[in-house]
């Protein structure tokens, strides 16, 4: 789906907007993108790293991290499928092109 029909076939933008626009959009998608990956990681550090007694981490805390990491991956990866699958059906609800079950 393009710019124009995001915003609908009544929005004309010129080139040079649809630019800043896409612009925009990528860089506010990398932000959102740094932030949960900053969350991540204070995440799972917090709960799994405890002891400082030492330089290296315990193997335990490793395996807490890893567990913690590709639990929130995968529950990353579900909400976006229930978003895209909620936003399919809104866009077919409205007969909007590129919907599921509309051509």
């Amino acid at each position: 789906m393009n710019m124009q029909q995001m915003m609908g076939k009544d929005a004309a933008l010129t080139k040079k907007d649809q630019k800043e626009l896409e612009s925009m959009m990528n860089d506010m998608m990398f932000k959102e993108m740094q932030d949960m990956y900053i969350n991540l990681v204070d995440r799972c550090f917090n709960k799994c790293v405890n002891n400082f007694r030492s330089r290296k981490m315990l193997s335990t805390e490793k395996d807490c991290i890893s567990n913690c990491v590709a639990k929130s991956i995968a529950h990353n990866k579900r909400v976006q499928m229930r978003f895209a699958e909620q936003n399919q059906m809104m866009m077919g609800a409205q007969g909007m092109p590129g919907a599921q079950g509309s051509t």
